[in-house]
């Protein structure tokens, strides 16, 4: 199993360089672990899937005056539901995701985000969750998202997250090819070998990643009223 103590040791192994001590190099597999479980936009252009075991669920507390409220602070992509205290899924705007802010202006009652009642549409735009319309009471909604991983601090601390046949190799490849990336080994416009090795390999282990965890398919969505048809053509 990869640790924080084996992977600075393995990345230390290949850049063989005292400059790059025990403090930078940690810093350095956080960002790695935070970054590939943001998504990481693979050579095809799509960006690889929300790592599973980062799955989680929460509350947000909507206000009585404002449309939005910021997502639980360990909120880092991929939404996917919202509910209310009655176990009642709110929609996303029809024909898009949580994601559709431009839908969802389009599909409420008042552009200035002022329609006071109770939440029927919301969208993510940023770290804020918005809403409409806007309880009078303070209304608790139960959000379904990917968190962020919890940074690597002792020795023995593992990668959040990632899969454990692959997080030691993939983390290595990606510190390591950044590292390099950064001395501009052949000049400003090429890469050097040693950083188009590392890239490939971190390339190749992101592969098996999406390959082990999947994609899932589009979601079915239903309200009380049974299913909403949320096709392309719908506005």
């Amino acid at each position: 199993m990869a640790t924080l103590s084996s992977l600075v040791t393995a990345i230390q192994n290949i850049l063989q360089d005292a400059a790059y001590n025990d403090q930078y190099l940690t810093e350095q597999i956080n960002d790695a672990v935070s970054n590939i479980a943001a998504g990481i936009r693979m050579p095809n252009g799509e960006v690889s899937p929300p790592l599973p075991d980062l799955y989680a669920c929460s509350t947000v507390n909507t206000d009585t005056m404002l449309p939005c409220v910021p997502l639980p602070g360990d909120y880092q992509r991929g939404l996917f539901n919202v509910f209310d205290n009655t176990n009642y899924q709110i929609l996303p705007p029809r024909g898009g995701d949580y994601y559709a802010f431009s839908r969802f202006i389009k599909q409420i009652n008042q552009l200035n985000l002022s329609e006071a009642g109770e939440v029927y549409r919301v969208c993510v735009k940023g770290s804020n969750l918005y809403y409409q319309g806007i309880p009078t009471v303070s209304t608790t909604l139960g959000v379904h998202y990917y968190r962020k991983p919890v940074p690597m601090a002792l020795d023995g601390d593992a990668p959040d997250g990632i899969p454990e046949h692959l997080a030691g190799s993939m983390i290595k490849h990606y510190v390591v090819k950044e590292v390099m990336g950064e001395k501009i080994e052949d000049g400003q416009d090429n890469m050097g070998v040693g950083t188009k090795y590392h890239t490939a390999k971190f390339f190749e282990d992101m592969t098996d990643l999406i390959d082990f965890i999947g994609r899932e398919g589009e979601p079915l969505y239903y309200g009380s009223g049974g299913y909403e048809d949320r096709g392309a053509c719908d506005g």
